[in-house]
């Protein structure tokens, strides 16, 4: 990875949904542990130009080693803090002579 790891994270692939419609785990056991990855928050301030009213919005990115078996709707379990993440896109990162990694957008899962 050329960015450097920040945490490791567990990847859950997960195929059901529950009464609330949201993404539950079928199988319990990840399909991959330990996988090294960079995750970061971005936020963003703007105002509404008809109110006036701020408004903050959130992104969330990972970066993982190119090769990393995750799909879109996958889980990530961040292994140092606990916090979950549904893999929202999956962007396999440009190439420039070197292997790129794979760029994440995430969302918190019951936060």
């Amino acid at each position: 990875m050329l960015i450097p790891p920040s945490t490791t994270v567990a990847i859950s692939r997960m195929t059901a949904f529950d009464g609330y419609g949201d993404p539950v785990d079928i199988n319990s056991d990840p399909i991959a542990v330990g996988v090294p990855a960079a995750i970061a928050s971005t936020v963003v301030t703007s105002q509404n130009d008809a109110s006036g009213t701020p408004r903050q919005i959130t992104t969330l990115t990972a970066v993982v080693p190119r090769g990393t078996d995750v799909q879109q709707d996958d889980r990530l379990t961040d292994q140092n803090t606990g916090a979950i993440y549904n893999v929202d896109k999956v962007n396999p990162g440009t190439s420039y002579g070197f292997v790129a990694d794979i760029v994440l957008t995430l969302s918190v899962v019951g936060g």
